[in-house]
């Protein structure tokens, strides 16, 4: 079976949470990836394109410790484990759709990335799930390696 045909949740499959631009294999090494890329999926992706009705665009899902390294990702990335999602919703602004989540749904964590404040479309929505959820809210700003407390607009 390919990744293209295998469903994660009604509306979200394996292949959008493992596409990656790099030019490497990006398979889910365990079954307890494809469990977490599924809570994910359930928890977080399927929750919030129900309330906001649209399409949500996937960034990245799953990250195989290859393509973290290749994009440079943290080495602690919940990526590599498919806890994570970086996404935006179509017509909805990065930031409001954080503000939400923080509002509205269980999450281990939930950071406005790479965001310009005056650019609202800018960046996208990283949104953690795991077992043990913080409910941890952060906001990294597009040009700095800092993050900052809470769904902040400006540093």
């Amino acid at each position: 079976m390919s990744a293209h045909s295998i469903k994660l949740s009604k509306r979200f499959s394996l292949a959008e949470l493992t596409h990656t631009s790099q030019k490497i294999a990006n398979v889910p090494a365990s079954p307890s990836i494809l469990n977490n890329l599924r809570a994910v999926c359930v928890n977080v992706l399927e929750v919030v394109r129900e309330h906001y009705g649209r399409p949500v665009r996937i960034h990245s899902g799953y990250r195989c410790a290859a393509v973290n390294t290749a994009i440079g990702g943290s080495k602690r990335s919940q990526h590599m484990k498919g806890e994570a999602v970086d996404f935006h919703v179509t017509g909805h602004t990065v930031y409001d759709v954080a503000i939400w989540i923080a509002e509205n749904i269980d999450y281990d964590q939930v950071i406005l990335e790479n965001f310009v404040p005056e650019i609202k479309t800018s960046g996208w929505v990283h949104c953690s799930y795991s077992k043990n959820n913080r409910g941890q809210e952060l906001t990294k700003f597009k040009g700095s390696n800092k993050y900052y407390a809470g769904i902040v607009l400006k540093p």
